[in-house]
């Protein structure tokens, strides 16, 4: 049955209908017919709107009868929408409340009737006929219909004139690329093909520049190389070192009279994506050199050199702002290692010469160079870091005695690098006074006179277990063996002597190991030609 509404206008610029109230108070029947108007900006809304209705005992507050109907997208035509609603035994007499709740926004609750009225059946007779509704959309295409057989096909047209006659010498080598030497003839390029291999400037002229480009399209899938260099395994040379001759190699490239900023391998990457680069050194199976960067020992320049350009790309741009990293290693095992036969490793930076994640074992000395100007200017003294069996902190001053009793407060760093109360030690200055400590806590310590004292100094120096003293692993027992050292001096060999056999060392999943690891099948595969 259909109920009468009438439209609301809130201040939301949303109208809502009301249920109308009249008849005798009899039981509502559960079904009924929701019919309101909905206004946006004081205009009829169109289109589809998100509806919710529930039913109460009270206008406000009170209690929800029966379950809550939620009526998804539902169509509102020219500010008109009608919802068939029900509420099984809801209706015994009471009064009912009806909320709506229209795209998230709730409106007051409408009232009710107790019987159901309709506003054109008061009379019995059927109301007037309400106005055209808008023409509605068109509908869509229909699908395309069935291609229609082919036509008869057309006669032949006649034939052209006959062209002129092409050259009729062409030169040329056996093996090797053709290339116009003149608008009619062919002579020979500077590629050769056997049939097996391709060669470029052969043979090789003194006066000849070779210059390879290309330039990768866009393409799908991955193993897309610009340049691509293979040497398939099929003969083996022991070289000398790592001669530049002497060496097995898919791609060399070579600098021979170092000009500034000359290269024998120049990579760039220029846009900025995710896991790309200029270069990427891969040694797949193991035991051998994904990079390697060599260092001739008559020269002064660098075997690998890493640096992080800015934006103007100007390599260092010490005025520009600064960002990236110029190297990073990571392994496995260990991240980094660096030898040398006086210094191992020198590390600057303007910040931090270096930030080392996790503790820090020496099997030498610790030594600050401090500035020391009694010897001349710039020289400096080293002074040697304070060693302890156990991980302490410790804190140092001088108290003053005005009366009875003083207490002497820990400065903030010293309690925040506290774990626990620390021990501390006082010794008067001058004549000898009577002293002692009251109590000690992690803020500070209290000192006592036998006797009122005034303008009485005093040294004191607290010693304490460090905050994260507890949580410190112990000495991995590698570390404390006689052999460790030499046993990484060894892991470390010298790549430019091939009788030189390095140790092995490899992790076991519990302690640094020393001896031969396990054997893992290797397989030698060929990679695909491109």
């Amino acid at each position: 049955m259909k109920r009468t509404v009438l439209a609301a206008a809130l201040a939301v610029s949303l109208a809502c209908a009301n249920l109308a109230m009249a008849g005798t108070p009899n039981p509502q029947l559960p079904d009924f017919t929701y019919q309101g108007r909905l206004e946006v900006a004081n205009a009829p809304a169109n289109g589809d709107y998100d509806f919710t209705f529930s039913l109460w005992d009270a206008a406000s507050g009170g209690n929800q009868v029966g379950s809550t109907i939620d009526e998804p997208a539902w169509p509102v035509t020219n500010g008109v929408f009608t919802v068939p609603l029900a509420f099984p035994g809801a209706f015994t007499g009471e009064q009912r409340y009806l909320q709506v709740t229209v795209n998230g926004v709730t409106l007051p609750r409408q009232p009710v009737s107790a019987a159901p009225v309709a506003q054109f059946a008061m009379d019995g007779n059927p109301g007037p006929m309400g106005p055209a509704g808008p023409q509605g959309n068109p509908g869509p295409i229909g699908p395309q219909g069935e291609v229609g057989p082919a036509g008869p096909a057309g006669a032949t047209g006649p034939a052209g004139p006959q062209g002129p006659a092409g050259p009729g010498t062409v030169n040329g080598n056996t093996n090797y690329l053709g290339k116009f030497t003149g608008a009619t003839t062919m002579g020979n390029a500077m590629i050769q093909d056997n049939g097996t291999s391709v060669a470029i400037n052969y043979p090789l002229q003194a006066t000849s520049q070779l210059f390879v480009y290309r330039q990768q399209q866009t393409a799908t899938g991955d193993g897309q190389s610009s340049i691509y260099g293979y040497r398939d395994r099929n003969s083996q040379n022991t070289g000398a070192s790592y001669g530049q001759n002497g060496s097995n190699t898919g791609v060399t490239g070579m600098s021979f009279w170092g000009d500034d900023y000359s290269f024998g391998v120049g990579g760039w990457n220029y846009n900025d994506f995710s896991r790309t680069g200029g270069v990427i050194g891969a040694e797949i199976y193991g035991q051998y050199w994904g990079s390697l960067g060599y260092k001739a020992s008559n020269s002064t320049t660098y075997g690998v050199y890493g640096s992080n350009a800015v934006g103007t790309g100007s390599g260092r741009g010490l005025t520009a702002e600064q960002q990236g990293a110029g190297g990073g290693f990571v392994g496995g095992m260990i991240g980094s290692w660096s030898r040398g036969e006086v210094m191992g490793a020198v590390s600057s930076g303007e910040m931090f010469a270096s930030y080392n994640l996790g503790p820090v074992y020496n099997s030498g000395y610790s030594a600050d160079l401090l500035p020391a100007p009694s010897r001349g200017a710039g020289e400096r003294a080293p002074a040697y870091a304070v060693t302890s069996p156990e991980l302490k902190v410790y804190d140092s001053g001088l108290g003053e005695l005005t009366g009875e009793s003083v207490f002497v407060p820990f400065s903030a760093t010293y309690v925040d690098m506290l774990g626990d109360k620390p021990v501390v030690t006082i010794t008067p200055i001058g004549a000898p006074a009577q002293l002692y400590l009251k109590s000690v806590s992690v803020d500070g310590f209290t000192v006592v006179a036998t006797s009122p004292q005034s303008g009485l100094s005093f040294n004191w120096i607290a010693v304490g277990n460090r905050v994260d003293a507890a949580a410190t692993r112990s000495l991995p027992k590698e570390v404390s063996q006689a052999s460790f050292d030499t046993q990484l001096r060894n892991f470390m060999g010298n790549e430019g002597d091939t009788r030189n056999v390095s140790t092995p060392m490899w992790w076991d999943g519990q302690q640094l190991r020393f001896d031969a690891p396990p054997s893992k099948p290797r397989v030698e595969t060929t990679l695909p030609q491109q």
